[in-house]
Formats: structure tokens, C-alpha cells, sequence
């Protein structure tokens, strides 16, 4: 039976499971831990609803663009697909065998380049709890400080 896609992209440019699992845990603490601190922030300057919100959303676009400006530049332009596995770790592009039994990826535009896994990006921008655990960091940093100041 043939390999199937993902299985080819594990050969051609192998993930260890617990470097992805150290990634996003380093990645879910960073988004925690600005969270927190931007919910800290917005009771300080006492912003309220709408606007409170409008400032957490802002911070966390912020932090996760640096984030990727980092990995870029760590992975020398590859980008996030070098630290995390997108979805279903597979890599964009052709991937194959040749005749000595070697497995090659093409990319579009000719050979060799970068692994580019699809939808390694959304790890990065809405992993680490961004919707869930650090939204909670950042309401309770919020109302305890604001709290505590009125």
C-alpha cells in the first residue's frame, strides 16, 4: 500500500512529538501570560466593555504577529510550520518517491525551497488557549484590578 501524504511528510521533515508539545506549551503560557497582563493593563486604565475587549483582541494581534516575526526569523523564512504541525501535518507541495527510493517534495515554481506544513500559521495566531484560557486570564486581571482601584 502506498504512503499517504502525511506519512510522507513525516519523512521528508520529521516533527518529535515532544518538541510540539514543548512549542505549545511555551506558546499557550505567552498567550496566557500577555493576556493577564493586558487584562491588568485595561483595569488600570479602567476600560470598560466594549472597549476592554477592543484592547484585548489588539494586544493579542500584536503579541502573536511578534511571535511570528520570531519564528521567521528563527526558521530563516520558513515559518511556523518548522515548530508546529498545522493541520493534520501535512506539507504543502508535491511530494513523491523517486526511483532510488527517496523521497523528495517539490514546490510550486520547481524543486527543493522550503517545507511549508498548511496551517501551521493558525497554531500560532489561535492556539495556546486564545479564545478560551487566556480570555479568562484577561477578564480576571480586568475586573480584579478594576475592581480594586474604584
Amino acid at each position: 500500500m502506498a504512503p499517504t501524504k502525511q506519512e510522507l511528510s513525516l519523512l521528508v521533515n520529521p516533527l518529535v512529538p515532544e518538541a510540539v508539545q514543548h512549542n505549545n506549551r511555551v506558546l499557550s503560557s505567552l498567550h496566557s501570560l500577555t493576556a493577564f497582563l493586558l487584562g491588568l493593563s485595561a483595569g488600570v486604565l479602567a476600560l470598560q466593555s466594549t472597549f476592554g475587549f477592543a484592547f484585548y483582541f489588539t494586544g493579542t494581534v500584536l503579541v502573536s504577529a511578534l511571535f511570528h516575526a520570531v519564528l521567521l526569523q528563527r526558521s530563516s523564512g520558513a515559518g511556523a510550520g518548522a515548530f508546529f504541525p498545522g493541520s493534520n501535518g501535512e506539507i504543502e507541495g508535491r511530494i513523491g518517491i523517486d526511483k532510488n527510493g527517496v523521497v523528495r517534495m517539490e514546490k510550486k515554481g520547481g524543486p527543493g525551497g522550503f517545507v511549508l506544513r498548511s496551517g501551521a500559521w493558525r497554531d500560532v495566531w489561535f492556539g495556546g488557549g486564545v479564545l478560551s484560557e487566556a480570555l479568562s486570564g484577561f477578564v480576571l486581571g480586568w475586573a480584579g484590578v478594576g475592581g480594586v482601584l474604584r
